[in-house]
């Protein structure tokens, strides 16, 4: 099961997106006060927030799963309500991100953005920097997400399968797994940018 590397890489890459929109979302409101600035800025971050809001909402389930009692008795149907949603939900992903494309834009329509100051300039260039590789073009954050959620399927197709056979080597590859997740899931956590809390 080599899938397990990959969703243990996507889900790390996802959380240090969301702590380097963090420090870059502290740096800029340390500085620029403006309400109709903070307030467009507020809306580019609360869009590409819902990357992280759809992320999690759909990881911590499977985080739960703690004991192989719940194993036993939650997984298969937990397993079937996520075969029955994953793919109306790897596009949520994008689609926000096309709108935090449209509100980084209106962003930079504001003159704070075209600052000589050091800090800012150099933030600012971060800012672009980000937009420019994990919003826009490839779009990277929604295609991280995307993998994250197909490879989270492959795994637990794996996982129910041998399930069938053994429960017990079942649970410990399941549970190998989340341990695993669970520091990146709580990096997503602590720096999440959110338009509502997770479900």
């Amino acid at each position: 099961m080599a899938v397990e590397l990959k969703l243990t890489r996507e889900l790390a890459t996802v959380g240090v997106t969301a702590h380097e929109l963090a420090a870059l979302e502290t740096l800029i409101k340390g500085e620029l006060t403006k309400p109709a600035f903070v307030e467009q800025f507020d809306k580019m971050l609360a869009a590409i927030g819902e990357c992280y809001v759809v992320t999690l909402v759909n990881v911590l389930p499977w985080l739960e799963i703690t004991n192989e009692t719940e194993f036993c008795e939650k997984f298969d149907a937990a397993h079937a309500d996520y075969k029955a949603t994953y793919l109306s939900i790897t596009n949520q992903p994008r689609l926000a991100s096309d709108r935090a494309y449209i509100e980084y834009m209106t962003l930079r329509e504001f003159k704070e953005t075209q600052t000589s100051y050091p800090l800012l300039k150099l933030t600012f260039a971060r800012l672009d920097e980000f937009i420019d590789k994990w919003i826009t073009n490839d779009a990277w954050l929604a295609m991280t997400i995307e993998n994250l959620f197909k490879m989270l399927h492959r795994f637990l197709n794996e996982v129910a399968e041998l399930k069938q056979k053994d429960p017990t080597d079942a649970f410990a590859i399941y549970q190998a797994l989340m341990g695993a997740l669970l520091p990146y899931y709580a990096l997503l956590e602590k720096n999440r940018r959110v338009t509502a809390e997770p479900a």
